[in-house]
C-alpha cells in the first residue's frame, strides 16, 4: 500500500465533506419531533462517556457526529454510525464548512495536532477530499442505513430510499416523519 493511502488509513481525524446533493440529508435534520435525534445523541454520548471519541476533550459542545460511507459506483450513501466529537474535531470533519466561515485554519490545525502531522499534510489532505467531493457533488445519490444502526435506532428509518434525483430539498421542504 502506498504510503500516503497507509496514512490516510491510520489517521484518527480525517475532512469528511458530504456532497453536496445530501447537504440537507442527515438524521439530526430530518428527525421529527426533535426529541427522537436527542435520543440517539444522548445514547451516543452515554456510550462515548461525555468525551470526544478523536481526541478525548470534556469541554462542551460535543456534537454526534453522522458518519457515512459512500459507494461512488453506485452512487449509494450509507449511514453507518455516529461519533462524539468536540467543536474543534467536528470542525476539522466538516472542513468544507469551516473553509467557508473563515475558519480553515484552526480546522488544518486541529487536523495536524490531533493526527501528528504538519500543515502542509492537513492541507494535502483538505486538498484531496475536496477533489473527491467535487467528483461526488456532481452525482445523484440513494440514501440507506446500515442494518445494525437501524436495529438499534428504528427512528433513522426516514432516511432509507431517500434518493437526491427526486428530493428536492431546502429548509422549507424537507421530508419528515412524525414517529410519536
Amino acid at each position: 500500500m502506498p504510503t500516503a493511502i497507509l496514512a490516510m488509513a491510520m489517521t484518527k481525524l480525517k475532512p469528511e465533506l458530504v456532497p453536496e446533493p445530501l447537504w440537507e440529508i442527515s438524521a439530526c435534520r430530518l428527525l421529527r419531533p426533535p426529541s427522537l435525534w436527542r435520543a440517539i445523541r444522548s445514547d451516543v454520548l452515554e456510550r462515548a462517556g461525555h468525551r470526544c471519541q478523536t481526541c478525548t476533550e470534556t469541554t462542551p459542545p460535543l456534537y454526534c457526529h453522522e458518519q457515512w460511507r459512500y459507494e461512488d459506483a453506485k452512487c449509494k450513501a450509507i449511514l453507518t454510525g455516529f461519533r462524539i466529537v468536540c467543536q474543534k474535531c467536528n470542525r476539522a470533519v466538516h472542513m468544507g464548512l469551516a473553509h467557508s466561515r473563515g475558519e480553515l485554519p484552526e480546522a488544518l490545525a486541529q487536523l495536524g495536532r490531533v493526527n501528528a502531522i504538519t500543515e502542509a499534510e492537513a492541507t494535502r489532505m483538505f486538498e484531496r477530499a475536496s477533489a473527491t467531493w467535487e467528483k461526488r457533488s456532481l452525482k445523484n445519490w440513494r440514501v440507506n442505513v446500515r442494518p445494525r444502526l437501524l436495529k438499534a435506532f428504528p427512528q433513522l428509518r426516514l432516511l432509507v430510499g431517500i434518493d437526491t434525483r427526486s428530493a428536492v430539498l431546502s429548509r422549507h421542504s424537507i421530508p419528515t416523519i412524525r414517529l410519536d
